[in-house]
């Protein structure tokens, strides 16, 4: 690791006051064309940051988040975008190129907002985590449901023992695959680094331990038989009550967090960034609550993309806490090695004996 971590040739610039913070992003996928380029749009439009440049190698999809921020020049290379001179950057390429391109930024003198999954591993993550605080540099990683009203509520409530003692919560999230993918590698270990539970469950599993702190017994299963899975369970041990999450690529789930105490419920509809419906035991009647913040200006999913990279930006100009600190990326991947490392076969009962064998067999001549 030594050998990797070195002090970076270009200290960033002082900013001046007032100034916009030049920012440049990595990747004109599927998650930058639905959040990141309006995000970066809103937030250029109220002239916080200035994007000084994007790179995607499909020079067909740079085209289309260039022609959302008038003014942005297109890079030829990632090199090229490095050399754009600007503060921070926004790795939104596929997992695979995380550790890569955030340790290239790093050592550019930028700041890092790397997207969900912060790398493919844990201990590439540590290597992100070395180079920066080496470097005395601030990295960010993609957990965005951190960011609604709805989800901080929720943490507050449960903090401040609105249903008192939890006794259980139920996480039932996923649904047929309609992300906009422009490959089969989102379905590659190698490439995405796991399944349904490296994609959705990253955000599962980082609300639980954000609400509840970190699980003490961890049992796992799921349904990949040589290759990702599509459906998993996991059951989380939190001292006292058990956390159920079921997760799924292609058949409905119910899209809701319940939390049950013992003196009333608190649900959440997954994305849902300001409702949330608590019932009180003893009530006959349950309040769907509209949370705020202090501005009590409404704030959709977008907002949530512009607060995340705003927080890294008040830090960058002013110093600030920064409350999506890549710590807790790193902290998630490695509950999901622990649930990879403890895996079991998930019960498939639709499978007849002979089918079974077919896709055990299957999967052995893969591996």
């Amino acid at each position: 690791m030594s050998a990797q971590i070195e002090t970076v040739q270009r200290q960033p610039a002082r900013l001046r006051q007032g100034e916009p913070v030049r920012l440049v992003l990595a990747g004109c996928g599927a998650v930058t064309k639905l959040y990141y380029a309006e995000a970066l749009s809103r937030l250029q439009g109220r002239g916080q940051i200035a994007v000084a440049a994007i790179f995607d190698p499909e020079a067909k999809s740079a085209a289309v988040v260039q022609a959302r921020l008038p003014g942005t020049k297109v890079a030829a290379s990632f090199d090229g975008l490095l050399a754009a001179g600007a503060d921070v950057a926004i790795i939104a390429s596929p997992p695979r190129y995380h550790l890569d391109q955030s340790m290239q930024a790093l050592r550019a003198g930028m700041h890092v907002l790397c997207e969900k999954p912060m790398a493919t591993s844990s201990s590439d993550a540590d290597l992100i985590l070395a180079v920066a605080a080496a470097n005395n540099l601030h990295v960010a990683t993609g957990l965005v449901r951190r960011q609604f009203p709805a989800t901080r509520s929720i943490k507050a409530m449960v903090e401040g023992g609105l249903i008192g003692k939890i006794q259980g919560v139920c996480c039932f999230e996923g649904g047929p695959f309609q992300w906009p993918v422009a490959s089969t590698s989102y379905f590659s270990r190698a490439e995405s680094g796991g399944g349904v539970l490296q994609d959705i469950g990253t955000h599962c599993l980082d609300l639980l331990t954000w609400w509840f702190g970190e699980p003490h017994e961890i049992h796992y299963a799921d349904d990949a038989m040589g290759g990702v899975e599509a459906n998993c369970l996991v059951r989380l041990g939190f001292g006292g009550f058990e956390a159920t999450v079921r997760l799924s690529r292609d058949w409905a789930r119910p899209n809701l967090y319940r939390l049950e105490g013992e003196r009333g419920s608190i649900s959440w509809a997954v994305n849902e960034t300001e409702l949330v419906e608590i019932a009180l035991k003893g009530c006959r009647t349950a309040a769907t609550a509209s949370f705020t913040d202090t501005d009590d200006r409404s704030r959709d999913f977008v907002d949530a993309f512009c607060d995340q990279i705003s927080d890294l930006v008040d830090t960058v100009r002013n110093g600030t806490l920064l409350s999506g600190s890549a710590t807790a990326g790193r902290n998630v991947l490695k509950r999901i090695e622990e649930c990879y490392a403890r895996r079991k076969r998930l019960d498939m009962p639709w499978l007849g004996a002979e089918d079974f064998r077919h896709v055990i067999a299957s999967a052995e001549t893969r591996q």
